[in-house]
């Protein structure tokens, strides 16, 4: 096990692309544009990579936490695809699992990370006494778009077809415009966006590289909603969203979301993931495109003093002197 260096990032995004579990959220170009800072690890076997872990990283209270860069949704382990017996994948990567864990306990204090919605076996961190928790998002398999279609539920297909009838049209517009219906989106519930200076460095290299669209509902000249997709080689992730309350329309969005979809099919990708649902008004929403509902897992660990530290910290704060 070791760190992969500076010069072996382009190894080690070949590593992601061909990796079952490998996501866009796992290549160093993602992790470079967070701003944050960052550490791959590789495991070997006899020269050759056949696993790695990526993590963020910072300081805070003499504490060293392991986390996540901003709108990242899946971290963590991937592994080479192995041919053979499932038995003995699974040893090997359970092996792979326990190695990272340990590592991750030498070099950190606290750990948190969300794993790729590939990755269900995490009984390894377990027996090296993480905690693991549990989330969820909706993927669509996006090869067939007319059994998408179909499965659809019919209030969301009513909706398409109704802002089509409507007038509103897709267009495809800068990222600004969709960060500005975020922000209304966000205010509307009293709230500011974070991590907003990350978002645009995310799309400068996304641009660059091709790997990014906005998918923006206008009518009359007015942009009513946003949907910001991001992609790797197999699948399409809603990464950004955001509509005008004054100018909404039931159906701008679905419209925005089924036309991204469209797109992620012609340009050859095979699924389309909504990347996280675990607000309910949101899963309810995206429940309704008739993905299938899909579990991805999480790990925490911590030292014994860093919660207690943690606690002190927040009642210091919380004394006004």
């Amino acid at each position: 096990m070791e760190i992969i260096k500076t010069t072996d990032w382009e190894e080690w995004d070949d590593f992601v692309s061909k990796s079952p579990q490998g996501t866009i959220f796992h290549t160093s170009y993602w992790l470079r544009a967070s701003g944050k800072n960052f550490v791959i690890y590789g495991c070997y076997d006899k020269g050759e990579l056949v696993g790695g872990l990526t993590i963020a990283y910072s300081k805070k209270l003499g504490i060293k936490y392991a986390h996540h860069p901003p709108w990242t949704p899946y971290l963590g382990i991937i592994f080479k695809e192995i041919e053979g017996k499932y038995t003995k994948m699974l040893s090997i990567q359970k092996k792979i699992c326990g190695e990272m864990a340990r590592i991750l306990k030498e070099d950190f204090d606290a750990v948190y990370f969300n794993l790729s919605p590939h990755v269900i076996d995490i009984q390894p961190f377990i027996w090296e006494n993480f905690t693991g928790g549990i989330r969820y998002t909706y993927i669509v398999d996006i090869s067939d778009l007319n059994k998408v279609w179909r499965e659809m539920d019919r209030k969301r297909r009513n909706d398409i077809i109704s802002a089509r009838k409507e007038k509103i049209k897709i267009i495809n517009n800068e990222f600004k415009d969709v960060m500005e219906l975020m922000r209304k989106s966000f205010e509307r519930r009293n709230k500011k966006i974070q991590f907003e200076k990350e978002a645009y460095s995310y799309n400068s290299i996304l641009e660059r590289k091709g790997m990014c669209k906005s998918f923006i509902a206008e009518k009359d000249g007015k942009f009513i909603s946003a949907v910001y997709i991001i992609w790797d080689k197999r699948c399409a992730y809603y990464l950004l969203g955001g509509y005008d309350s004054e100018e909404a329309h039931h159906g701008a969005t679905a419209l925005a979301v089924w036309t991204a979809m469209n797109f992620a099919r012609n340009i050859g990708l095979k699924y389309f993931d909504f990347e996280g649902s675990m607000i309910p008004e949101v899963e309810h929403f995206f429940r309704k495109f008739g993905g299938k509902l899909t579990p991805y897992y999480s790990v925490r660990w911590s030292r014994i003093w860093v919660k207690p530290l943690e606690g002190v910290y927040r009642l210091v704060k919380g004394i006004k002197w």
